[in-house]
């Protein structure tokens, strides 16, 4: 029998960043499970590495790699593709940011994944098996974008799947998964606020099954000793009917009660009624993208579908429910004034969120706000520094891209740190009485590791 097909599989973060090391890439999983079920578990063995990457390349020695990255971090990818088309390795490059910007693929990488990744990925890997990656061939696979010489090719749209029952559960044998991990209950979201390029990427909103979600809750807590599980959907409650359902399969398996869940979710879409369905589910915590306190610069950034005065209610009715509420917000809009920020100071103050967090409104390729900025030319299409699309603006202030017409890129950042001085006081105070608290001290030991290190810059190949 002959020898399987090594790939390798990379996720492309910048391993000294905290957040980016948090959590193991389910993507990958999920493109390891389709390969193991379209051509067999002896065709092709599956490497992951998110750190020492190159290392662990040589102790594999793969014929073929995939590389995964967000925008922030696609110089990262790009110095690993490089790497490995110098070795003669074809790289296959997949997420978000090739799938917005296919022109940006790098002269290295044999061919891109355009959106979701499972089907293509398959066929890809065949087409290797068969005779290598040639144009000809690369060119009869939908959903991809490939280099013939200067030439940027993008073949036929891939459909989005219909059924996502139909997609094998993510493969996790090859992650690193701890009592508190993560799965998706859905793709997609309906709402298209003017940053958001996770809405662009899955086009359209998709839901697992009430059944497939309770699946695969049962084999993290019987397989992998769950005990939190936090659903990364963008808004995991957008379909009250499939809670329901989820509610009633959890309490019939004798689940309910044994594990617990957060979730994000969306402030105009939080009622007394969905706050009690999901605390009944087990639901301890949720994130919500509250964005500001104003309702001008709400209207700018989630297209008028939400007020202040639904950020304010949803904090209540989940505070009422007995759940953590937790906001995120943005600060940097092209007209916002001081006193519009100011606004956002003061809502957060007054309010009665857990934890929150604030950033830098970050233009991101395939949103409507990265339009905004080419077309002030502050950015264009080939970033010469892709790190500077880091919405923490005090890692590198003197990097990002301001896009404020009526604020000093000094008075901004400035601004920032009165938030950051805001929210070290706040979250220090929320966060022992937080059911996140069990995370508390290993986040704190891996953010001062963060500190540490942040000054010799990104890890090198």
């Amino acid at each position: 029998m002959s020898e399987p097909l090594r790939v390798l599989l990379v996720n492309a973060i910048n391993p000294r960043v905290e957040v980016e090391r948090r959590y193991p890439n389910l993507g990958l999983g999920y493109l390891v499970s389709s390969a193991r079920r379209a051509l067999g578990d002896e065709a092709v063995e599956f490497r992951i590495a998110s750190s020492g990457v190159v290392a662990a390349a040589r102790e594999f020695r793969p014929r073929l790699v995939g590389i995964s990255a967000v925008s922030q971090n696609f110089g990262i990818a790009k110095q690993y593709a490089d790497v490995f088309a110098s070795e003669d390795i074809p790289v296959v490059m997949g997420g978000v940011h090739v799938s917005a910007l296919p022109e940006s693929i790098p002269g290295s990488v044999r061919a891109a994944c355009l959106g979701e990744g499972e089907e293509t990925f398959v066929d890809i890997i065949r087409v290797f098996l068969e005779e290598r990656l040639s144009a000809d061939r690369l060119a009869s696979i939908p959903g991809i974008a490939f280099r013939d010489g200067e030439r940027v090719v993008r073949t036929e749209p891939r459909p989005p799947l219909e059924d996502l029952d139909a997609l094998p559960m993510p493969d996790r044998s090859l992650l690193s998964i701890r009592p508190h991990t993560y799965m998706f209950t859905s793709r997609g979201c309906p709402y298209r606020c003017a940053f958001c390029a996770s809405s662009r990427f899955w086009d359209k909103l998709r839901f697992f099954s009430a059944e497939c979600v309770v699946d695969e809750i049962e084999l993290l807590v019987r397989d992998y000793r769950a005990t939190l599980i936090s659903f990364f959907d963008d808004l995991f409650a957008a379909k009250k009917t499939r809670l329901e359902e989820i509610l009633r399969l959890l309490e019939r398996r004798g689940l309910l009660g044994g594990i617990q869940f957060t979730c994000n979710c969306r402030a105009n879409v939080v009622d007394a009624e969905l706050a009690d369905l999901l605390a009944r589910l087990g639901v301890i915590s949720v994130g919500m993208g509250l964005e500001s306190g104003d309702d001008e610069v709400l209207s700018y950034l989630k297209g008028g579908t939400v007020s202040v005065a639904h950020n304010r209610s949803a904090i209540e009715f989940l505070k009422n429910a007995g759940i953590a509420a937790n906001g995120s917000f943005v600060i940097g809009s092209p007209r916002e004034t001081r006193e519009q920020v100011m606004r956002t100071y003061d809502f957060i103050r007054a309010s009665r969120l857990d934890l929150f967090d604030v950033y830098l409104l970050t233009p991101y390729p395939g949103t409507p706000v990265w339009e905004y900025a080419r077309k002030r030319g502050l950015l264009t299409d080939d970033l010469a520094d892709w790190s500077a699309l880091d919405v923490n603006l005090y890692r590198s202030p003197e990097k990002a891209i301001f896009l404020s017409e009526v604020l000093a890129k000094e008075e901004l950042i400035e601004l920032y740190r009165k938030f950051r001085r805001l929210r070290l006081r706040r979250n220090l105070l929320k966060i022992w009485t937080h059911p996140l608290r069990r995370d508390a001290p290993g986040m704190a030991w891996r953010l001062l590791v963060e500190k540490i290190s942040g000054a010799f810059g990104p890890e090198r190949p």
